[in-house]
This record gives C-alpha cells, sequence and structure tokens, in this order.
C-alpha cells in the first residue's frame, strides 16, 4: 500500500509526549482540520509541514492522519509567513504585528528577518531592541529544530534533547562527536552508562572521538564500559589510563580502577 502525503500548518497540539516525542496535532490541510498522530523530534505551532504516512480510522477518535516520515519546510510566501509569525511561536508576536510585518515585506520577510533584521523596526511597533529579539527567536528555533534531529538520530529523547541543547546550544555538535562522555558531567540525568551508550551510537556512526578530545584511552573506556561489577582479572591498566581520566568521574568504577592499582 503506497503512503499518503499531506502538507499543512499545525494548528494546535494537542498532546506530546515530552520523553519520546509522540504527539498529537490538528494540521489545517487545504482549509480543512486533519488529526495526525507520530513521534516528531520537535515541532511547534505555525510551522508547515509535509507529512507521509497513511489515513487511520480510531475506534474513539474517528479518521487520523498515521505519520511515518515528516519534513519540516519553511513557510513559501508571505501568507505562510504571516500564519507562522501569529501562532504565538514567536513571544511578543501577535496575529496583528505578524501582518504588520508581512504586509511591509511581503514575500520577503524570511529574508529580511535572517539577513536584515534591523529593518523589522520599520515596522510600527517594533524597537530596534525588538527587531533584534524576533530575528534571534526565529533563528533560534530553526538551530534548535536542527540539533534535535541530530541528537535524535542517537537514540536521545526529547526531554534530554531540550536539556542538552540548553546547555551546549550550537556547540551540541561539537560536543557529542568529540567527547559525548562530558554529558555524564553536565547534564542532569545523564549517568556514565546513558553517555556510554551514546557514546557506542556516535562510534556505529562512524565518528571516533580521539583520546586526545575525550581525556580517555580506548582501553580505560573498554573497562569502564564493564559498569560497577567491574572484574579486574586480566585487564591491564597502566598508570598513563589513570591520568588519562582528565574529566574527572567520580563513579564507584573510576574508585574501584584507583584502588585496584593502589593494591
Amino acid at each position: 500500500m503506497s503512503q499518503d502525503t499531506i502538507e499543512g500548518y499545525v494548528d494546535h497540539i494537542i498532546f506530546r509526549n515530552e520523553d519520546n516525542g509522540y504527539t498529537v496535532l490538528n494540521l489545517i490541510v487545504k482549509g480543512s482540520e486533519v488529526t495526525c498522530v507520530g513521534t516528531f523530534e520537535y515541532v511547534g505551532e505555525g510551522e508547515l509541514l509535509e507529512l507521509h504516512g497513511f489515513y487511520v480510522e480510531h475506534a474513539t477518535y474517528g479518521q487520523q492522519f498515521k505519520m511515518e516520515s515528516y519534513e519540516t519546510k519553511l513557510p513559501e510566501d508571505s501568507i505562510a509567513m504571516e500564519r507562522y509569525l501569529g501562532s504565538g511561536a514567536i513571544k511578543g508576536v501577535g496575529a496583528a504585528l505578524a501582518a504588520r510585518i508581512v504586509r511591509k515585506f511581503k514575500d520577503d520577510t524570511l529574508r529580511i528577518i535572517d539577513e536584515e533584521p534591523e529593518r523589522l523596526a520599520e515596522v510600527k511597533g517594533i524597537s530596534e531592541k525588538k527587531a533584534r529579539e524576533i530575528a534571534e527567536q526565529v533563528a533560534e528555533k530553526s538551530e534548535m529544530r536542527s540539533a534535535m534531529m541530530f541528537l535524535q538520530q542517537y537514540g536521545i529523547s526529547v526531554s534530554l534533547g531540550v536539556k542538552i541543547y540548553g546547555k551546549y546550544g550550537s556547540r551540541v555538535y561539537t560536543v557529542l562527536k568529540e567527547n559525548p562522555y562530558q554529558l555524564a558531567e553536565d547534564i542532569q540525568g545523564i549517568g556514565f552508562r546513558i553517555a556510554d551508550e551514546i557514546a557506542g551510537r556516535i562510534l556505529l556512526d562512524g565518528h571516533l572521538p580521539s583520546a586526545e578530545s575525550t581525556g580517555v584511552s580506548l582501553s580505560t573506556l573498554a573497562c569502564l564500559r564493564t559498569g560497577p561489577e567491574l572484574d579486574l582479572d586480566g585487564i591491564a591498566i597502566s598508570d598513563a589510563d589513570v591520568r588519562n581520566l582528565q574529566f574527572g568521574f567520580q563513579s564507584l568504577v573510576f574508585f574501584q580502577i584507583v584502588v585496584a592499582l593502589a593494591q
């Protein structure tokens, strides 16, 4: 059975599980409201989405569109831009102000926000400070959406993804690819085991962090991966391995290694 494709604007998010991204939302498709369900890494009201999936009949809620994959699209014209800006997605911009912005810049609105944000101050009701804030919010939402999709490919939940992005911002790509174990120190809710699972997925994806960037030699990582029930029999750990633990884990595993070397 071939998939259906629909495109429309997110009118209202009915339900969202921030742990796994499962979402129920209303999409306006050609003037009609369609209830859509599926796992979205990051989605906001007013966004333009292209969804691929199937129509299903729910016993209680009736017809729904079950999303299998999707793409977030940039507003393609002035109508789409006005809908996005006026949806509440951008703090301080309501429907009336969104209409004035788009009436001023028409189909050039998105380019103005991206490249000449100071010109938003030409619109009545927008100061230079507010113009900068609007542009920063639009850019941040776009950047966050990309970061959430990047994190999701390594099995990171939406709720943890928000925490990680909140901590590192645009540095999230560098931190994960060069030293994913840093997450265990910086992010509440991520211990060594979770950081190690993420690191394993990154290695499978072809990104091998160096010992210099992580501060940990591969032999030490191999030992740490065995967890608190570490059996040191037959495993040679050099003094250099311990010195390489520069990021200073305070875990029981690290304690066991230190004790073993002291004996």
